[in-house]
């Protein structure tokens, strides 16, 4: 498995959440392969001094709560417990996807740009956990305007982490509260912001790696 193999079964399991409207049966298999997926794309770009267990642990305690979560009704511990050990996993993977692009300055630009937009995928599960773990403390924090009143599950919400990543703004879910606003604020600035500081390390590593091979350097490893 490469990094192109590791951004397909991220863009299944991104924006293959819909599955988990068919059950609990889908919702559990949905997980399974979600931190299946994560521990593995760890393991791919991981760095000699780089470790394993702080992804595996939180992968473990999304596994647990979800099942808490599960057999418990969703409560709303539960439900925070849930998002904070989802928020904790993507974390662990983004840092890892970050050290191989911002270290490893021998690499194929490939690899680097694959990175990339694994990185930028990820940051909107990052803050769909974010989301949620504000909608499990304070419901009504966001609200569907097809649905006023209801509550807004954690599809709806990846749904709109991703919609507020690209900036496209469409309004059908909106932020009521302050924090659920200034999260909201704060992953349209991320995504812009990382798009325009990966798109100067890719220049400079495509630059670097040419000017080597111009002397007669080969690739190695920063």
């Amino acid at each position: 498995m490469n990094l192109g193999s590791f951004l397909v079964f991220v863009v299944l399991l991104q924006f293959g959440y819909p599955i988990t409207f068919h059950g609990t049966g889908w919702t559990a298999l949905y997980l399974v392969a979600y931190v299946g997926v994560v521990l593995f794309g760890v393991l791919l770009v991981r760095g000699e001094s780089d470790r394993v267990a702080p992804a595996a642990a939180a992968g473990a305690a999304l596994l647990l709560s979800a099942s808490w979560a599960g057999a418990g009704g969703g409560e709303a511990v539960a439900m925070v417990c849930v998002f904070v050990s989802a928020g904790a996993f993507q974390v662990a993977i983004v840092s890892s996807l970050l050290r191989f692009v911002y270290r490893r300055s021998g690499t194929h630009e490939m690899e680097l740009v694959l990175a990339a937009v694994c990185v930028y995928l990820l940051l909107g599960g990052f803050f769909t956990a974010v989301f949620g773990a504000l909608e499990s403390v304070a419901p009504g924090s966001f609200t569907d305007q097809a649905r006023p009143g209801d509550g807004v599950a954690w599809q709806e919400l990846t749904y709109f982490s991703y919609v507020t990543l690209a900036t496209l703004g469409y309004g059908d879910v909106v932020p009521v509260s302050g924090w659920a606003r200034a999260a909201a604020s704060a992953e349209a600035v991320a995504g812009t912001l990382f798009l325009v500081t990966i798109v100067g390390r890719l220049v400079g590593a495509y630059m670097g790696l040419h000017a080597a091979r111009g002397h007669g350097g080969g690739p190695g490893r920063g």
